[in-house]
């Protein structure tokens, strides 16, 4: 047993033995030295290698000096003492503000010049283009008359002499024309002056045509036998009415007339028939045939006239509603303050010479109203005329038509 432990303890160390050259020739490197504390030597190192040598760091932080606080103020000798509250530091100049950006200079309008004698001109008012009610109402009211004129005329190139089948003309044409001017206004409405175109033309035309009659028969002896018949007195009746309705609805498209140009030169009519007939009256005298004769002549001379001046005139110049209202009425009072004339004819002399001063002293009258009144507007209310009565046109509920008036009679 003891001899087994000994064999056993050598072989341990022979083993040992044959180990201890490769643990010699495979050794670890030694181990690094651990870094220096602060204020330790540094680590020496082993043999063979530099001594580790601490490298210098950053200068220590130095202290900045904090700011001082200002001196206090030396009161000047012989100054008042500070007020309480009053700080000794010396005030900051305030920041200026901005200087304001420079305007830029706006061209200013011209002054106004003002107007000669200091009036300032009406502005004018739209124009209306729409016919109103007094249009159609004149238009009517001429329509009615040229539908029984036309009937006559009818009857009278038919020889008609039953009354019963004369009168059925007259009434079926006298109610059927403003039945068709009201239809054609429904379905295609005029414009504003058409209607008084139309009906001015068909009137003047009318009463030129009757005017040549009545001049034909005055001056063939009063129904003498070169005297003309009554059918070619009611055709020359129908054949001016019908041009001149014709003629005035395409003056109305064409140039679209006031309302009140066309008045004036229907009034201008009346006015050159009233003082041409009282005026050829008077210039001829005599028996009551020469009387007669000159009236024919210088109504109708007087007719024509009226139409061309007022024409002429309504071109350049449209009267209001109210200065045709005074020229009418000027016309009357000229003619009435020439009625004392007469009183000079009682101790002898032919009376009928005093027709010319009434002629003279209307138009005088005339003619004076018209300059006083030539600067007259109509006023909102009535820039258009309106009757003091009213005509309409409607079917009946029992069958037919009806025809209704209503306002002021």
């Amino acid at each position: 047993m003891q001899t087994m432990k000994r064999l056993a303890l050598r072989l341990a160390t022979l083993g040992l033995l044959i180990a201890a050259p490769a643990r010699a020739q495979y050794a670890p490197p030694p181990p690094a030295a651990p870094y220096p504390a602060p204020g330790q030597p540094p680590y020496a190192g082993q043999p063979g290698q530099p001594p580790y040598v601490q490298q210098p760091g950053p200068p220590p932080y130095a202290p900045q000096p904090g700011p001082q606080p200002y001196a206090p103020y030396a009161q000047q000798p012989g100054s008042q003492p500070n007020a309480p509250g009053y700080s000794p530091y010396a005030p900051q100049p305030q920041p200026q503000p901005y200087p304001p950006a420079p305007a830029y200079a706006q061209p200013q309008p011209p002054p106004l010049q003002p107007y000669p004698g200091g009036a300032v001109p009406r502005p004018t008012p739209p124009v209306n283009r729409h016919r109103s009610d007094g249009e159609m109402l004149y238009l009517y009211g001429t329509g009615i008359a040229y539908g029984v004129g036309s009937g006559v005329w009818i009857d009278a190139l038919g020889k008609v002499t039953d009354p019963a089948f004369a009168l059925l003309p007259p009434l079926i044409l006298g109610a059927a024309v403003p039945i068709g001017l009201y239809v054609w206004d429904q379905y295609d409405a005029f414009d504003r002056g058409v209607p008084s175109s139309m009906a001015t033309g068909m009137l003047l035309g009318g009463v030129e045509g009757m005017a040549v009659s009545g001049l034909q028969w005055q001056l063939t002896g009063n129904g003498g036998p070169n005297s003309w018949t009554f059918p070619t007195w009611a055709t020359l009746t129908f054949v001016g009415a019908t041009g001149g309705a014709i003629g005035g609805y395409a003056f109305g498209e064409w140039f679209r007339p006031d309302p009140r140009s066309l008045a004036f030169v229907a009034s201008g009519a009346g006015w050159g028939t009233l003082a041409g007939v009282l005026f050829g009256a008077g210039v001829v005298g005599g028996d009551w045939n020469n009387g007669a004769s000159g009236a024919a002549v210088g109504g109708f001379v007087g007719y024509n006239a009226g139409i061309l001046a007022t024409g002429v005139l309504s071109s350049v110049y449209v009267p209001s509603s109210q200065t045709l209202k005074y020229m009418w009425l000027g016309e009357l009072v000229g003619t009435a303050v020439t009625m004392p004339v007469y009183a000079f004819y009682i101790g002898g002399g032919d009376p009928r010479h005093g027709l010319v001063a009434n002629a003279v002293g209307g138009l005088a009258g005339l003619g004076i109203a018209a300059a006083l009144t030539a600067n007259m507007t109509d006023g909102p209310s009535t820039a258009s005329w309106k009757p003091p009565f009213q005509l309409g046109f409607g079917p009946s509920e029992h069958g037919g038509a009806q025809l209704t008036a209503f306002g002021q009679f």
